[in-house]
């Protein structure tokens, strides 16, 4: 009788451990799944709504500037002529070249071509095509891009030109927004005045993007060599 007593408490023992497990595996643990999940799913809506607020946030900013921002681009329409004006471009070179003290060899307008983004010149953009630099004027960096022989190709492509000379090879706008490329080669004293020249042409009448230059160094002075763009708005 003693033993099935025993038996009977083991049994008992054995139920409760297999009902305590059971209640573990079958419950427990997924509540504690689902907590989890549910925690990282709070998070995420949280870090959602935290990107949202930063961008409403910026729109807000963003409407309070409007009419500063208005005001920004209706100066930039009024410096993108709805005509080429190509005297204009040439007017802008000029001024510059006197302000920065360089002076011209060549000026020569390309063919009138499809408006396309173009980036912000850099730093880096101003370069000895030797390899030398002048630590002292940060526009001019090493390492060669392009030779003065490649800028000629490009010249003599859009529209030859002749020392001191100016040559006009732009057609009638046919895009909604066009742009006119025009190359520009010049002897500079120093890097520094280089890069007043490139400067300046942003401050002229004007909308100017510097596409590329190129600096390098002959006997006496600097041969720089720019690539531009002017913009043409054809719109009504």
């Amino acid at each position: 009788m003693n033993i099935s007593k025993q038996f009977v408490t083991l049994i008992g023992a054995v139920l409760a451990v297999g009902i305590l497990a059971a209640g573990v595996f079958l419950i427990a643990l997924p509540l504690a799944g689902q907590a989890s999940a549910t925690t990282t799913d709070a998070d995420m809506v949280a870090q959602t709504n935290l990107g949202y607020e930063t961008q409403i946030a910026g729109l807000r900013e963003s409407e309070a500037d409007l009419a500063e921002i208005e005001a920004s681009v209706a100066e930039l329409q009024r410096e993108i002529p709805a005509e080429p004006r190509l005297d204009d471009i040439f007017e802008i070179v000029a001024t510059a070249a006197n302000t920065a003290g360089v002076s011209i060899v060549t000026a020569s307008i390309g063919d009138t071509t499809a408006w396309t983004p173009r980036a912000a010149l850099t730093s880096d953009s101003l370069v000895f095509t030797d390899g030398a630099s002048d630590s002292s004027d940060p526009a001019v960096t090493d390492g060669a891009t392009e030779t003065g022989d490649a800028t000629a190709d490009e010249t003599a492509t859009d529209g030859s030109t002749t020392d001191g000379s100016v040559t006009d090879g732009a057609t009638a706008p046919t895009e909604p927004k066009v742009q006119i490329g025009f190359t520009v080669t010049l002897i500079s004293p120093s890097p520094a005045q280089a890069q007043l020249f490139i400067d300046a042409l942003g401050d002229g009448n004007r909308l100017v993007s510097i596409v590329h230059s190129t600096l390098s160094p002959n006997t006496t002075a600097y041969d720089l060599t720019v690539n531009a763009t002017a913009f043409v708005r054809t719109e009504n």
